[in-house]
């Protein structure tokens, strides 16, 4: 016998000990009731003999209730066995009652005769429930407390040839008959009853353990995710200090003039630092994404300008590789951040710049309603139907098994799909392998009323409006500050670099025109305290711009409540 089977037994010998007390308090009270309305017509002693037996059986039903439930009743063999009493004690009890039509049944009483058949097939009717759960225990007690009256009114069919005796006779055959097979089909659906219950509850139990697998799966996950960010951002920080230094230490290479013999030589440590700071640019988009530190700035504007920096950064690239790089619907006007947009654009040009062999690349925006669509189509490799999601997932990558840098980290899909989820931006991707790829973007439409306005805003001054303007920079890291002051001079800043707000009032003879303080500082100083000694000794309305390399929300949280603007290292 299965698991399975040995609970649905184990359910229902329980169900029928559990009934036990009740159905012998009530065999007690028919019993009482029987002597009390046969005691005119039938012997005393036989009445008083009688009811001391059904005491006594009740009794021992009641014992083995008892015995049942302080029993072992784990395995099969102690159940059939608990079983076996049961039906034996039924057996017992519904002789008892059955033998009343042979020893007290009434035969000058009509009355007397009526009552007893019907308090006999009520008793029997009322078992059939009760011992539905154990059909051995129906088969006994149906028969032996029934067939004795069917035998009495026989004989008296016979003995005083009365033929309504005999119909009477057959009624409670019949009905024994009908009640068994009731009982039967009861016993049928009880039983199946209690096997879709454990069903049931293996199935929830299943189900709860797959939860509990499921949960840890995704705790599991969202402490990998955890951790992967952290790490990100503990990283990323100790590599934004060095960075940061080799990235203004460059930008003043770009403006010497160059020995001709140098100039190769240079040419390829800016290729190599403008790589390194894309790809480090790639690692800092997802560690500031999943820390939740982009928050959209939402703007009307057309796509023209987002065009032309578009154009200027991907269309060489093109050409070198001999592809066509077109930009259509450039009049077409959105609402949405310009700087996460032109990301997201971005990446996927650069992602369908890398995997076009031939052909060309194109983005194209049609407006429609509420929405603006812009498409990115490539005559590229495509991307087999199995890998559309893959291709989102961070450092995957199409052929590129060698993870050859110069074809990115795997990280620009995986940018945009968190930049579109940010934003709220429905993405689609439809590729056939061979035929290309088209990345389709849907953005809300803008206010061309509102676009035209800020289009006429005057764009930032000329880097020659800095020429003679005094810069105080502090910054504990000797290299960036170093760096960060080569290059302010060359853009012809008079520049005063410190370690510290302290050592910059030693330092400043007069109030500079602007500060760019580090976050984090020595001795566990900020720059937003360094920016507020610094301007309660030279006036609240002191320009000033924190650096930070720092990704922690709490970082950006305290720029916002000061007010100041913050950059994250490295700047370029």
């Amino acid at each position: 016998m299965s698991t399975a089977d040995l609970r649905v037994e184990r359910d229902a010998v329980h169900a029928l000990y559990r009934q036990g007390p009740r159905a012998c308090l009530i065999a007690v009270v028919v019993a009482a009731v029987v002597v009390a309305a046969m005691w005119k017509t039938a012997p005393h002693g036989v009445l008083s003999a009688w009811f001391g037996l059904v005491l006594a059986n009740q009794a021992v039903r009641i014992a083995l209730w008892s015995a049942f439930h302080r029993a072992d009743t784990r395995d099969l063999q102690a159940l059939r066995t608990w079983a076996a009493r049961y039906t034996v004690g039924m057996g017992v009890g519904g002789g008892l009652f059955g033998c009343t039509a042979l020893f007290l049944f009434p035969a000058a009483d009509a009355l007397g005769q009526a009552f007893l058949m019907v308090t006999i097939s009520g008793m029997a009717a009322g078992s059939v429930t009760t011992n539905a759960y154990h059909r051995p225990a129906l088969f006994v007690y149906l028969p032996a407390i029934l067939l004795p009256m069917a035998a009495e009114l026989v004989y008296l069919a016979a003995t005083r040839g009365a033929s309504e005796y005999g119909l009477l006779a057959f009624a409670f055959v019949f009905y024994c008959t009908m009640l068994l097979a009731f009982g039967r089909s009861q016993a049928d659906t009880i039983r199946r009853s209690l096997e879709y219950a454990h069903r049931n509850d293996d199935l929830v139990e299943q189900l709860r353990q797959k939860t509990e697998l499921a949960e840890a799966a995704q705790a599991r996950a969202e402490q990998a995710s955890l951790a992967k960010s952290q790490f990100f951002a503990a990283a990323s920080h100790d590599l934004r200090q060095p960075m940061q230094a080799l990235g203004l230490y460059a930008a003043s290479l770009r403006e010497l003039r160059r020995d001709p013999q140098d100039a190769h030589k240079i040419d390829q440590i800016l290729s190599s630092v403008d790589a390194l700071e894309s790809l480090f640019d790639e690692l800092l988009d997802i560690s500031k994404l999943d820390a939740g530190h982009v928050k959209p700035q939402l703007s009307h504007f057309a796509l023209a300008t987002l065009y032309r920096r578009l154009e200027a950064a991907y269309a060489p690239i093109a050409r070198k590789n001999g592809l066509d790089f077109s930009l259509a619907g450039a009049e077409v006007v959105v609402h949405a951040d310009p700087v996460l947009l032109e990301r997201v654009l971005g990446n996927l040009v650069s992602n369908a710049l890398r995997y076009t062999e031939q052909g060309g690349v194109k983005v194209m925006a049609v407006a429609g309603g509420e929405t603006a669509t812009i498409e990115v189509a490539d005559t590229g490799i495509g991307i087999p139907p199995d890998q559309h999601e893959r291709v989102f997932e961070e450092f995957f990558q199409l052929r590129n098994p060698e993870r050859d840098r110069r074809k990115g980290l795997g990280l620009g899909l995986a940018t945009v799909r968190r930049i579109t989820r940010l934003l709220g931006y429905p993405l689609h991707l439809e590729s056939d392998v061979g035929m290309g790829t088209v990345f389709r973007l849907e953005v809300p439409a803008g206010d061309p009323a509102q676009a035209a306005v800020a289009a006429a805003t005057p764009e930032a001054p000329d880097l020659d409006a800095l020429r003679g303007r005094s810069v105080l920079v502090v910054e504990d890291e000797a290299d960036v500050r170093e760096g960060l002051v080569q290059l302010l001079r060359d853009w012809h800043c008079d520049v005063v670099a410190a370690a510290s707000a302290a050592e910059a009032l030693v330092a400043m003879e007069h109030s500079p025109e602007a500060v760019l303080a580090d976050y984090r500082l020595r001795d566990g100083l900020s720059g937003i305290a360094a920016v507020a000694d610094l301007r309660a000794h030279f006036g609240d309305a002191l320009p000033a711009i924190l650096l930070t390399g720092d990704t922690a929300p709490e970082i950006f949280a305290a720029a916002r409540e000061h007010h100041l603007p913050l950059l994250t290292k490295p700047v370029r």
